[in-house]
């Protein structure tokens, strides 16, 4: 109790110093939190583009469709392999632009019998490809995996980019925390220096700092996984609104990820407060 007490009171004792440690702390957890956010749902999107990544394998009349499934089939990266015969085919048109009914009576039907293959690697879908198109009786190939990789690589790029800029954020928490509880500690040398001549031990007289520190940290936490829940679930709804079928987090993904940036919070708090009041203990 008198740890949490002497924590209140220094806080209130430096509001400068305690302002400027907080606001640094909600800006770096705040970031920390909202991208991290992001990046997790842009991870959903790319590993739901993954789970329905089709290849397309366009066939020349006359090709032998047997011997080709059955080469395909034997192929350890694909998982399913069929045929979509040029009639399927044009049904499946005219049933996604109705206005083509009339015109598919007027000419032939100038679509090919399709392979269409799923693969259990999404990752392989380049050599899969180039090895479709080197069968005979394949006219051509198409397969969506150039959008796949490119977002493959923005979310790379974004997560490398993400980390460094958070983690400079974090270490100027650290610092901020170390430096506002010096300035506590510095403001009561003389308490303390009684407090060690009387018998004090070093874990009583760094109980208030490192608390503190946790005070400072953690509501600054708790702020911004607030703030950046709401928003997140703002964006996700308007998103959804244009987009019914993207992937989005669920409740618990947020409630799990605010709870790993409340901790990283307090732990960072307590570390930068536990560093600067025992530099001084060492030098008392």
């Amino acid at each position: 109790m008198y740890a949490l007490r002497e924590a209140f009171r220094q806080v209130l004792r430096h509001p400068t110093a305690s302002l400027a440690t907080f606001f640094t702390a909600l800006v770096s957890f705040a970031l920390l939190y909202f991208l991290g956010l992001l990046l997790w749902n842009l991870e959903k999107v790319v590993q739901s583009l993954e789970r329905e990544l089709e290849v397309a394998a366009f066939l020349k009349d006359g090709a032998n469709v047997e011997a080709l499934l059955t080469e395909i089939q034997a192929w350890p990266e694909v998982g399913e392999v069929r045929l979509q015969t040029k009639e399927e085919a044009l049904a499946q048109l005219v049933l996604d632009y109705p206005y083509l009914a009339e015109a598919k009576d007027l000419v032939e039907n100038p679509l090919p019998d399709t392979l269409r293959l799923r693969l259990k690697a999404p990752e392989a879908v380049r050599a899969v490809a180039g090895r479709l198109k080197a069968l005979p009786g394949v006219e051509g190939v198409e397969y969506g995996g150039e959008l796949t990789e490119r977002m493959v690589q923005v979310l790379s790029g974004s997560r490398l980019a993400m980390l460094l800029l958070v983690g400079l954020l974090l270490l100027n928490t650290f610092f901020s925390v170390m430096g506002a509880i010096r300035l506590s500690v510095e403001s009561r040398k003389e308490a303390l220096g009684i407090m060690l001549l009387v018998g004090a031990t070093r874990r009583f007289i760094q109980a208030p700092f490192v608390l503190e520190g946790i005070l400072l940290t953690l509501s600054a936490g708790v702020l911004s996984v607030l703030a950046g829940s709401g928003l997140y679930l703002a964006l996700a709804r308007a998103a959804q609104g244009l987009l019914p079928f993207l992937p989005v987090l669920e409740r618990q993904d947020l409630v799990r990820t605010g709870l790993l940036v409340l901790l990283l919070s307090a732990f960072l708090g307590a570390a930068g407060a536990y560093m600067a009041s025992r530099a001084y203990l060492k030098e008392a």
